[in-house]
């Protein structure tokens, strides 16, 4: 499926320098893309300045501020690609990201959208991938809605698909593509390669302070579904996915140091759904009483304040995902 033209569409806000790493990383791909679509967020560093110098390789729009999610709109209004990826300017692609999605589209008309496993981003040198194997995993709505399981820089869609499932949600900070990908659900099946293809940056950030911003974020995705009634009376996978929300927040005020509103949000997590998470819900047995109980012996100073073992297996497309980028990389800080 090599023929198969693809947009490249990357947002950026004041990541002047970042963002030519993630243009260069595009320009490298073992197929080449069609478009690269670079949407400047409103930028007052030097990003044009910077990007001038692909002029011919790029297609370079600024707009006024108005959040990744309008930036990532327009790139999508103005992409003539069967399929559109997307990329954020702190992250990377892996050399074969491309072909290697590609491929798994062209095995599968009905898949309508495909993600990839992340590594760690700067590195000496990208993954190897040898030797090659293609393992895909299903993602479900009913997987969706309780938890994100993909990474927006890995995501490469059919252009058709997207369009069909409506535009990025601006009135979201964090969770906006989660809310997407679920829409994306409703009609297509999404897919994740299990190879790790994109390359996720850490960048400093605040968690604190913004944890209800995420924990507003998730929530008005669930409610947006119950509006909707797209439930269908499978009340208990409602309960699970709102008290994922909780269980999602306990784990990031801990990793702030907040453990009394860790504690509140683990119980609140319990209450809202007492029966064990799914395997892939959850990243160790018993995980919430775990967290509930670390979260009481911190805030009692009977433990030390490091993160459970269990917690620091969680990565940024865990958790990280439902939450502004600033917010997944303090969070994956306190994990070290």
């Amino acid at each position: 499926m090599k023929s198969a033209s693809v947009s490249a569409i990357i947002p950026t806000y004041n990541s002047a320098q970042l963002v030519v790493q993630a243009i260069e990383s595009v320009l490298a791909q073992s197929v080449r893309v069609a478009e690269i679509i670079v949407v400047d967020d409103g930028s007052t560093d030097d990003t044009a300045e910077r990007l001038s110098r692909f002029q011919d390789s790029i297609r370079y729009v600024w707009q006024s501020n108005a959040g990744v999610s309008a930036a990532r709109n327009l790139g999508v209004s103005l992409a003539s690609g069967e399929f559109i990826a997307f990329l954020d300017a702190d992250d990377v692609w892996h050399p074969r990201k491309t072909e290697l999605q590609l491929q798994v589209f062209g095995r599968d008309a009905n898949i309508a959208l495909v993600g990839t496993q992340a590594f760690d981003w700067p590195a000496a040198q990208f993954p190897s991938l040898f030797p090659l194997t293609m393992p895909i995993t299903n993602v479900t709505w009913e997987q969706m809605v309780v938890r994100n399981r993909l990474t927006t820089s890995s995501v490469m869609a059919r252009r058709e698909a997207v369009v069909r499932a409506g535009p990025f949600d601006t009135a979201l900070q964090g969770p906006e593509d989660r809310d997407l990908w679920l829409r994306v659900a409703e009609h297509g099946r999404l897919a994740n390669l299990e190879l790790p293809l994109t390359g996720y940056r850490d960048v400093p950030g605040s968690v604190s302070k913004q944890v209800e911003k995420c924990r507003a974020g998730m929530l008005r995705i669930l409610e947006k579904i119950d509006r909707q009634g797209k439930w269908n009376g499978r009340r208990f996978l409602r309960r699970r996915a709102y008290s994922y929300v909780d269980h999602s927040c306990a784990y990031l005020y801990g990793a702030a140091g907040l453990f009394p509103q860790a504690l509140a949000c683990s119980m609140k997590s319990l209450c809202q759904y007492p029966l064990p998470y799914y395997r892939g819900d959850a990243k160790c047995t018993a995980e919430r009483p775990r967290r509930l109980l670390a979260s009481l012996l911190r805030w009692l100073r009977l433990k030390r304040t490091d993160v459970p073992r269990c917690d620091q297996t969680k990565r940024a497309n865990v958790v990280a995902n439902e939450c502004p980028p600033n917010i997944a990389i303090a969070m994956e800080a306190a994990s070290d």
